[in-house]
C-alpha cells in the first residue's frame, strides 16, 4: 500500500507568504500606503513584496456546520521585485508611496514602488552614519561625519549642524517632527528640528545604544542598549529611569499607541511597562520561557503585541495579558518584525534569509 505524506500545515504556512533571501534579512519597511514592503538582506541587496495576495485568507475561509476552517495556499505568492540597489544599509518610509534606502558608498536613494531609482536625495561619497525620515513633517535627519543635515520640501532645503564631539549612530524623529533625538555610543542629545545647533537635553548611556524609539506623544523617549538595559528619558522633566536588570542585549522598542505602554525585547519574556505621570507597575505580557525575545513589534490599533525569538518563534500577546497566539514555532532567530499602519500585515524576517507578510484576517482578533 502506497502512503502519502502529508504536509504539516501551521498557522504560518496558512497566514504568510514567504520568501528566501541569500543573506540574514536586516531591515523590514512597509510604504506610507500599505501597498509594499521593503527587505533589505544582510548582503546589501534590497527587494519589494507586493501586499496585493492574490489567494488572501478570507477567500481560503469555509463555514460548514458552524465549524471555520481555512484551506492552504494553491500556488506560490507573486516572486519580489529586485532592484539595482546591492549596498543598502538602512530603509524608511518616503513621500507618498516609495522608500528611503541609505546605501553603504554614502547615498540616500528615492526608491519607488516598482523598484526604480527615483533620484539621489544626497550623495556625499561618505557612509552615512544614520538617518530618519518623518512622513509628518516631510523631514529627512542624516548624520554624516559628526554633522547632522536636516532637509524637507521639494526640491529639498537643507541646513548642516556641527554636533562637534558627540558621533551619533541612531537617529530618530519624534512623530510631530519637532525633536530629533541623536545617540552616540556613550551619549545621548535631544535637540529641537527648528534649531538643532544646541541640546534641548542630554544623558549619558551606562553602554552602546541599539535602538530608539518614541513615544506616540513624544515626551518619553526609549533607548535600548547593549548591556545597560532600558533606559527611559522624560523629555519634558530631563529625567531619565534605567531598568538594568535585562539578560540581553535591547535590539528593539516599541510603543503602543492604544496602551501608551512601552514594550522591548531582551529578556525571556515580552517586557512591558505603563506609562503615564508616575511609572506604573510592569505589564506581565506572554509566558515567560526559555528563549530570548530578540525583537517585538506593538499592533497600530489593537491592545497587541508580536514578539519574535532566538529559536524562530513568532508569538502575538494581548499587553498585560499572558495569553499568547503562536504563528511560528520554529525557525531561523527573528531579526525583523514590522506590522502595517492598518495593522492587518505582520512582516517578519529571520537570520536564516526568510522574509514574510503575514496576513491575518479581520476574524483572527475578534
Amino acid at each position: 500500500m502506497n502512503q502519502q505524506t502529508i504536509p504539516n500545515v501551521t498557522l504560518f504556512s496558512l497566514l504568510a507568504r514567504n520568501w528566501g533571501r541569500p543573506a540574514p534579512i536586516r531591515q523590514l519597511c512597509f510604504n506610507g500606503d500599505d501597498t509594499a514592503l521593503a527587505i533589505c538582506s544582510a548582503d546589501g541587496a534590497v527587494a519589494l513584496a507586493r501586499l496585493g495576495d492574490n489567494e488572501p485568507p478570507e477567500s481560503r475561509i469555509t463555514i460548514d456546520n458552524g465549524q471555520t476552517t481555512i484551506s492552504p495556499r494553491q500556488g506560490n505568492p507573486s516572486p519580489l521585485i529586485s532592484t539595482r540597489i546591492q549596498e543598502g544599509d538602512g530603509l524608511s518610509a518616503y513621500r507618498g508611496d516609495s522608500f528611503l534606502v541609505s546605501t553603504a558608498s554614502g547615498e540616500l536613494l528615492h526608491l519607488a514602488r516598482s523598484g526604480e531609482i527615483e533620484s539621489k536625495v544626497l550623495s556625499d561619497r561618505t557612509p552615512i552614519d544614520a538617518f530618519a525620515h518623518n512622513p509628518a513633517t516631510d523631514l529627512t535627519a542624516v548624520v554624516v561625519r559628526r554633522r547632522l543635515r536636516l532637509q524637507s520640501g521639494e526640491p529639498p532645503p537643507s541646513r548642516d549642524v556641527e554636533l562637534g564631539d558627540l558621533a551619533p549612530r541612531l537617529v530618530s524623529i519624534s512623530d510631530d517632527g519637532a525633536l530629533i533625538a541623536l545617540s552616540g555610543r556613550d551619549r545621548l542629545s535631544v535637540r529641537r528640528t527648528a534649531d538643532a545647533s544646541k541640546p534641548l537635553c542630554e544623558i549619558s548611556l551606562s553602554s552602546q545604544p541599539q535602538s530608539l524609539k518614541w513615544s506616540p506623544d513624544g515626551r518619553w523617549l526609549g533607548i535600548g542598549q547593549q548591556t545597560g538595559g532600558l533606559c527611559l528619558l522624560d523629555v519634558d522633566g530631563g529625567e531619565s529611569i534605567a531598568f538594568s536588570e535585562f539578560p540581553g542585549p535591547i535590539r528593539s522598542i516599541d510603543w503602543s499607541p492604544t496602551v501608551n505602554t512601552v514594550i522591548a525585547s531582551g529578556a525571556y519574556r515580552i517586557a512591558g511597562w505603563s506609562m503615564g505621570t508616575t511609572l506604573a507597575k510592569a505589564l506581565a505580557t506572554g509566558r515567560a520561557g526559555f528563549v530570548m525575545v530578540e525583537t517585538v513589534a506593538a499592533h497600530p490599533v489593537k491592545t497587541l503585541v508580536a514578539a519574535g525569538y532566538a529559536n524562530g518563534r513568532i508569538a502575538i500577546a494581548g499587553i498585560g495579558s499572558p495569553d499568547e497566539l503562536t504563528i511560528r514555532d520554529s525557525g531561523g532567530a527573528v531579526t525583523a518584525l514590522r506590522w502595517s499602519a492598518s495593522g492587518r500585515y505582520l512582516a517578519a524576517g529571520d537570520a536564516l534569509g526568510n522574509a514574510a507578510i503575514i496576513t491575518f484576517p479581520n476574524e483572527i482578533f475578534k
